[in-house]
C-alpha cells in the first residue's frame, strides 16, 4: 500500500469530525471518520506500519489517503513520528477560538466521566494536574502556536494548512476549496453536506459516570450502555462561561493568538469577543 497523503492532526474540539466528515464526500480523497491513534499511542505504534496501513486497505489506492487524530497536534512525541514514516506527507490545521475549545474540551471530559472538577477549579490546578495526566491540560491543548512549532522542527510550513473552524462554518465550501487545492484534487464532483459532527451531550449525573468510567473500561459494552442512558433524549450543549473567566482567558490567550497569525497568516477577528 501507498503511503497517506496527509493528516488532519487537530485541533482536538475545532470541528476536526465535521472536516473529515466533509473530505469523505470528495470522491477522489478516502478518509476513514474513526481516530487511527497510531502516532500518539505507543501501544498502536509499536504494531508498526504495516498495521497503521491495513486501517486504509478499503481505499481505492487511485484516490489521495488521509486521516485524522487530533491528539497528534497535542503530544510532542508525534512530529517527529510522522516524519520518519513520510517526509512529504501533508498536515491540516483547524483551530477554534481558544476559550470555546478549551471550555469544549472540558465538557468533553466531563460526558466521559474523566472531569471531578468545575471548569474554574480545573483551570486554577492545570499546572499541577497536567504533571500526573498531560490531557488535563485544557488550555494548554488551546495554545496552538507552540504546537505548530513542534512541527516546524521536522516540516516546512508549506506542507501544512491552516484554517479557522468559525471561518469552517460560516463560509464551508470557501475553506473547502481552499483545502482541495492544497491537497491538489478536483473538487467539480464534491457534495458539501450540511450537518455537524461530535457534539458534546451532557450526562444526566455525571458523578455516577464518572464513577462508572473508573470501575469499567471506557470501550466496554457496559460503560457505553451507562453512557447511551445518561444522554439519551438530551439536548447537546452545555452551561455558558462566565464573563469574569471569559475576560481572563482572553488576556491569557492574547500573545500566543498574536503569534499565533504572525506565523500562520490568519486574521483571528472573529475570535474577538
Amino acid at each position: 500500500m501507498k503511503k497517506l497523503d496527509f493528516i488532519i492532526v487537530g485541533a482536538m474540539k475545532a470541528g476536526t469530525s465535521s472536516l473529515a466528515f466533509q473530505l469523505q464526500h470528495n470522491p477522489d480523497i478516502c478518509i476513514p471518520l474513526k481516530e487511527i491513534h497510531f502516532f500518539d499511542n505507543d501501544n498502536n505504534y509499536s504494531k508498526g506500519t504495516k498495521w497503521y496501513e491495513e486501517n486504509f486497505t478499503e481505499c481505492d489506492q487511485q484516490k489521495i489517503i488521509g486521516e485524522k487524530t487530533p491528539t497528534y497536534s497535542y503530544l510532542e512525541k508525534v512530529p517527529k513520528r510522522i516524519q520518519e514514516y513520510s517526509q512529504e506527507i501533508k498536515l491540516i490545521w483547524i483551530f477554534r477560538n481558544p476559550i470555546e475549545r478549551a471550555y469544549s474540551n472540558y465538557w468533553h471530559a466531563v460526558k466521559s466521566g474523566r472531569e471531578r472538577y468545575s471548569f474554574e477549579k480545573a483551570v486554577q490546578k492545570e499546572t499541577e494536574r497536567i504533571r500526573k495526566d498531560i490531557f488535563k491540560g485544557y488550555l494548554k491543548r488551546s495554545v496552538y502556536v507552540e504546537q505548530i512549532e513542534y512541527y516546524l522542527e521536522y516540516f516546512e510550513k508549506k506542507q501544512m494548512f491552516f484554517m479557522l473552524f468559525e471561518d469552517f462554518v460560516k463560509n464551508p465550501l470557501d475553506n473547502m476549496y481552499s483545502l482541495f487545492k492544497f491537497l491538489k484534487v478536483p473538487f467539480n464532483d464534491f457534495k458539501y453536506i450540511n450537518e455537524i459532527r461530535n457534539i458534546t451531550v451532557i450526562p444526566r449525573i455525571p458523578l455516577l459516570l464518572r464513577k462508572s468510567s473508573e470501575i469499567f473500561r471506557q470501550n466496554s459494552l457496559v460503560y457505553r450502555g451507562l453512557q447511551f442512558l445518561a444522554t439519551k433524549g438530551k439536548k447537546p450543549g452545555y452551561p455558558k462561561l462566565s464573563n469574569a473567566l471569559r475576560n481572563e482567558l482572553d488576556h491569557y490567550f492574547a500573545d500566543y493568538n498574536r503569534e499565533l497569525s504572525n506565523l500562520t497568516g490568519l486574521n483571528l477577528d472573529l475570535w474577538k469577543t
